[in-house]
């Protein structure tokens, strides 16, 4: 595919730009064809005929990116060949060759389309037994946040299918239909046919019904709005809507109060245990369904106690949809960032190195990308072109911040020495006065001490005493704002914390202590006297492995693994949550292929032509185990698989110019006149 600027090639989307070069062009093709019938041209079918060989052959084997641009790409083509074919009296013999050329070109572009549908499909599966993972995967009721129709695919793909075919209760909450270029209805559509895929209930997809991008007059988002101002949206309307098949959660006119009750509600009423939703991104409606869902889960907790739904947050747009295009590898390679931080640098609140890393499920594992559930899922979005992305968006593993929802401040009154601490106990983890046109870190609630404030301290009293034996400290993600010292002050027991961690949540856990008083005094600091979130707890952090992945010597986790030539591999084994020293054995299936454990690291010597299953198992607890395939295959066989990567995005399928060419068609929809007045 042919990559393209997006920026210097925006203005010739636009419809000022797009309609006119179209009408034109189509006008061309009309004089052709009127020349045609009237031109006494010998071989006048036969010219026309070669023509739209050409034209069809061009089709078969050039793309670019924009599709409008390879619209205006093959109409030219088209215009060019049919004034070349009725105005020029070529002689009978080049006629002729002319025709049988062009003919020859589409016959060979479908065989090749034909071929590269079957050859580079086949023997490319990852091969190996998957492991067992009900107790993560099983009996859960969850629930997945997606802004966009297709971005439950970028954030959640390979996750998803693991609890649908373990047994859980899957819904998928969009919480905008996506429709800035009118397309919502359409995407709804999509959506429904992805959930299709995934063997998930069409009632289980569950649409508030928001437009796409919602702004009040002075430019913001709707998420900073007026709470009871309606809005409209660019598409036209002011309430939800849905689809004649697909009515939305709820019908509400667009408001800020509205749309957090949707939230609060949808929350509400399927209580999930496991709750998956994207953070703080760069587009505007992935930050406000990070912001509402935060706002609108700390309104639950505050009010239950009793509920405490695991939660895991993360990124569309750095790890998934702008991710490093790196799929073709002999391995598939586990997430990474373009640009290598030691924190999330959309908030500057997240560890990299804390993520959580999720094994994918076994479909969504192939060396060429025709055959990974993902890749497929993405075909049905062809209206978002989103097989593009597929290059950066699939991987070895999907990552997540587990955010703890047990703190026992949510209901603390908050005081301070100085400056406004109102936010510091709140669920919401970061804000934004502006999540549109601030391109900046989301600042909003953090706590800053006056310059004055020579004490420096924040109280938390809580409704009744509690026995706290865990806290977590988040300093502001401000830049220069950074923490040398506290002191925690929990009834009669004090502790002094030294540095705080720059970005994400420095934790501290010591024996239980029954206080309904906690507070917090900042000793020593750098830039402004800054904190971003306090949270207290009861229990402290799982350090039970749940599960357990194997991983090589650059992390990417191991499923069909193939070894270098030489055929010796390193290994090690990733926990959730993580292990400091985990014990495990590990053994192979086949005894020409050798496995011994040393230090923690998983040797392994694969000859050529060999392969063996090998189980990794914790000694602390047997069920939890991992199981993954190791093979040397011979030269011939890396060259084949080579030559598949190599080659899969020059010779497509016939699947793949049908989704290239349906999104090419759907995507015309955008240049629909938009319609007044909706509801």
């Amino acid at each position: 595919m042919i990559n393209v600027d997006w920026k210097k090639i925006k203005p010739y989307e636009k419809a000022s730009f797009a309609l006119p070069v179209i009408l034109v062009q189509l006008l061309v093709l009309l004089f052709s064809a009127v020349i045609a019938f009237v031109n006494p041209l010998l071989y006048m079918p036969l010219k026309v005929l070669t023509a739209v060989f050409v034209f069809v052959a061009v089709a078969f084997n050039i793309h670019i990116e924009s599709r409008m641009l390879q619209i205006y790409m093959l109409l030219g083509v088209l215009d060019i060949s049919m004034l070349a074919a009725v105005l020029m009296p070529f002689p009978t013999g080049l006629t002729v060759f002319f025709f049988a050329v062009s003919l020859l070109a589409v016959l060979v572009s479908a065989g090749i389309a034909v071929f590269a549908g079957v050859f580079f499909k086949k023997d490319t599966l990852y091969d190996f037994p998957e492991t067992d993972r009900k107790n993560i995967f099983s009996g859960k009721n969850v629930m997945f946040f997606a802004p966009h129709e297709d971005d439950e695919i970028n954030l959640y793909g390979g996750v998803i299918e693991q609890y649908v075919k373990h047994g859980s209760e899957v819904r998928i909450v969009f919480s905008t239909n996506g429709d800035f270029y009118r397309l919502g209805k359409l995407r709804i559509k999509e959506a429904l046919a992805v959930a299709k895929r995934y063997s998930i209930p069409p009632e289980n997809i569950l649409f508030l019904g928001f437009s796409d991008s919602i702004t009040d007059s002075s430019g913001k988002h709707i998420y900073n709005a007026a709470g009871e101002e309606v809005l409209r949206s660019a598409a036209g309307y002011t309430e939800t809507y849905g689809t004649a098949g697909k009515a939305p959660f709820s019908h509400c006119a667009f408001t800020r109060d509205n749309y957090l009750q949707s939230f609060i509600n949808v929350i509400e009423k399927y209580m999930p245990d496991t709750i998956y939703c994207c953070d703080y991104d760069g587009h505007a409606d992935h930050r406000a369904l990070s912001l509402f869902f935060e706002e609108a889960l700390g309104d639950i907790l505050k009010r239950d106690a009793q509920y405490a739904p695991l939660v895991f947050k993360g990124f569309a747009y750095s790890t998934a949809w702008d991710g490093a295009a790196d799929y073709y590898s002999l391995n598939a390679l586990s997430t990474r960032l373009k640009e290598p931080s030691i924190s999330m640098r959309e908030t500057n609140t997240y560890i990299w190195d804390k993520r959580v890393r999720f094994p994918v499920a076994k479909e969504s594992l192939s060396r060429v990308m025709q055959n990974a559930s993902g890749y497929r899922a993405m075909q049905e979005y062809s209206s978002q072109t989103a097989t593009d992305h597929a290059n950066g968006t699939l991987n070895s593993d999907k990552v997540f911040w587990l955010r703890r929802t047990d703190s026992v401040l949510y209901n603390a009154k908050v005081s301070a020495t100085s400056g406004n601490p109102a936010r510091l106990a709140d669920f919401k983890l970061v804000d934004s006065e502006d999540i549109k046109n601030d391109p900046g870190l989301p600042l909003k609630g953090v706590w800053r001490a006056d310059e004055n404030d020579d004490k420096r301290i924040v109280a938390f009293k809580l409704p009744a005493a509690q026995k706290i034996c865990s806290i977590a400290l988040y300093e502001s993600p401000r830049a220069g704002s950074h923490i040398l010292n506290a002191q925690l002050m929990l009834g009669a027991v004090s502790y002094n914390t030294g540095e705080l961690n720059e970005g994400g949540a420095t934790v501290f856990e010591f024996p239980g202590v029954s206080t309904d008083t906690i507070g917090i005094k900042i000793k020593s600091c750098t830039g402004d006297c800054e904190l971003l979130k306090v949270e207290a707890f009861t229990a402290p952090e799982s350090n039970r492995a749940e599960f357990i992945k194997a991983q090589n010597a650059n992390g990417d986790f191991c499923y069909d693994y193939i070894t270098g030539k030489s055929g010796r591999e390193a290994f090690t084994v990733y926990t959730f949550p993580p292990q400091e020293d985990f014990a495990f054995t590990a053994e192979s299936s086949d005894e020409g292929v050798v496995c011994s454990v040393e230090d923690g690291v998983i040797k392994v010597y694969c000859p050529e032509g060999e392969c063996a299953v090998i189980t990794v198992r914790s000694k602390n607890d047997p069920k939890i185990c991992d199981y993954f395939t190791v093979r040397n295959p011979d030269e011939r066989e890396r060259y084949i698989l080579s030559f598949k990567q190599e080659n899969e995005q020059n010779m497509w399928s016939f699947p793949m110019q049908w989704d290239y060419y349906r999104g090419l068609v759907r995507r015309l929809g955008v240049y629909a006149p938009a319609k007044k007045n909706k509801k």
